[in-house]
């Protein structure tokens, strides 16, 4: 797309996009707004340019968006309009027009968020959370602890927050008892770099109403390579949708 900003050039810059969950289709779709802070918090009050990256669940980039924000400048982009079928992830990062005089240290990305709209209004929200990482990574063990009685409607979604081509991401998914037993474990599909994966618990684990019996909660366990911090859900069959980060 012709003007288009690379991803890989925003992380080069010291503003690596953030990256979060995306969804567009019959039940969900996905609103990501921003707003120039650095306007307010620097005294300059510069102008900045919002880009912002699409992806499918398979990590192929799938639209890109970007807009001048001045002072004071706000975004509110229906990211169904210009990937209406598509689900996976979306980056974003607000970049001064003119080099900006931070602090030392690791720059600040974005200060957005992504709000989740279903058949019934908006749902829920979720703030930025992982940068998009240029290498590899570990990653350690995320932990959510969920209602037994919504074990049919609960599940994960794993977002890859790794642009690099290596950076596929494998890992493990352990049933947890909420005193800390494991009840299973299973190997994680793998998911491509910039990529995400919507898995329900039952699709997880299939016996898992009775691994967990008649205890009031559970917990799933997510630790492996390239896994940005999850996000616990639980979706009903009359629309409502509910989606949290770990």
């Amino acid at each position: 797309m012709p003007g288009e900003l690379q991803i890989g050039e925003a992380v080069a810059r010291g503003y690596p996009p953030a990256v979060l969950y995306l969804r567009n289709d019959d039940t969900v779709t996905t609103e990501v707004c921003a707003f120039n802070y650095f306007s307010v918090f620097m005294k300059d009050h510069p102008d900045v340019d919002a880009h912002v990256w699409l992806f499918d669940g398979a990590g192929k980039q799938a639209g890109y968006f970007h807009r001048e924000l001045g002072v004071n400048g706000q975004l509110q982009l229906q990211t169904s309009e210009l990937c209406p079928r598509v689900s996976g992830t979306v980056a974003m990062a607000l970049v001064p027009k003119h080099e900006a005089k931070l602090r030392p240290g690791r720059k600040v990305t974005t200060g957005y968020y992504a709000q989740y709209f279903s058949q019934h209004g908006a749902i829920t929200l979720s703030h930025e959370r992982e940068p998009v990482a240029p290498s590899p990574f570990p990653t350690t063990a995320w932990m959510q602890s969920y209602l037994t009685r919504f074990l049919k409607e609960s599940g994960a979604v794993l977002v890859n927050s790794c642009m690099a081509p290596q950076g596929v991401s494998v890992g493990t998914a352990r049933l947890m008892a909420l005193d800390g037993t494991a009840l299973g474990e299973r190997v994680l599909p793998e998911i491509a770099p910039m990529g995400a994966v919507r898995i329900s618990t039952l699709d997880l684990f299939p016996e898992a109403e009775r691994l967990v019996g008649t205890a009031e909660g559970f917990a799933l366990e997510f630790k492996g390579t390239n896994i940005a911090s999850p996000f616990s859900y639980y979706e009903f069959a009359n629309g409502k949708f509910s989606l949290h980060h770990f």
